[in-house]
């Protein structure tokens, strides 16, 4: 129960008493009648009493058509402020081409909305696959102590592409980067790597590697900004065959 619920229950009590009150200074008003005493002051006192009790119940009922009246604006401003939001909310398209066997090129395009106008910047995250590789971790720390740290396992891509490392602003480990100032209309391209084996993946070649992500999209969850705005956006791109193509034979 909120505050304003409880102060309705006390208002109406209150407004209960008060015509209690009044019925039972009528009884007594007739009793002191028929006693033969003067009435004048004690009726002026009741209706005082009863004028007060619906004054200041109708003084509280605004106060809460007030709050109430508040409170739907704030829900309606919050309503179309999501909408709002929504309809602004950055469309992207890509084109991932293989170039050669182990890299890529990923072709970021900001599509729209035009009432979006620009980007102030755009954060892009390769995202991992489905499985979770916390048994593999624990596995790992308990037989091997000379294997990987729990930061480097979580670090490690674990889906068939990353960005390369040191281009266009990726981080180490090909993980992320972030770029500015995108416009509607524009795009930026991204080079990618083929991921490898994690080096503490004994007997794991690139081949068989890579053809456990055969047919596996390349996930990528975008964070935009504009002003005070945040926009998160998850999206895939299809994964390209990573197999060179047979030569043709005649």
């Amino acid at each position: 129960m909120t505050d304003i619920d409880r102060l309705r229950r006390r208002r109406r009590l209150l407004l209960v008493l008060a015509l209690l009150a009044t019925v039972i200074g009528l009884v007594v008003l007739n009793l002191l009648d028929q006693l033969g005493k003067d009435r004048a002051g004690l009726i002026a006192a009741f209706l005082s009493v009863v004028a007060a009790a619906a004054a200041w119940e109708a003084t509280g009922r605004a106060s809460d058509t007030a709050e109430d009246a508040r409170r739907t604006a704030e829900i309606v401003a919050r309503i179309e402020r999501e909408r709002w939001l929504a309809e602004l909310t950055p469309k992207f398209e890509f084109a991932l081409t293989g170039e050669g066997d182990r890299a890529a090129r990923l072709l970021v395009h900001l599509a729209g909305p035009d009432p979006l106008g620009h980007l102030d910047s755009v954060t892009i995250r390769i995202g991992d696959d489905d499985y979770d590789h916390t048994p593999t971790q624990q596995r790992l720390v308990y037989s091997n102590p000379n294997g990987p740290t729990p930061e480097e396992i979580a670090a490690h891509v674990w889906g068939p592409f990353r960005l390369r490392p040191g281009i266009d602003g990726a981080n180490e480990h090909g993980r992320e980067l972030t770029f500015t100032d995108l416009r509607v209309g524009r795009g930026r391209p991204l080079a990618l790597n083929r991921t490898m084996p994690g080096w503490w993946m004994e007997g794991k070649s690139y081949e068989s590697w890579q053809q456990e992500y055969a047919g596996h999209p390349l996930r990528l969850l975008f964070t935009c900004h504009r002003g005070e705005e945040t926009w998160q956006i998850t999206r895939t791109a299809d994964n390209p065959d990573w197999r060179p193509a047979e030569p043709v034979t005649t």
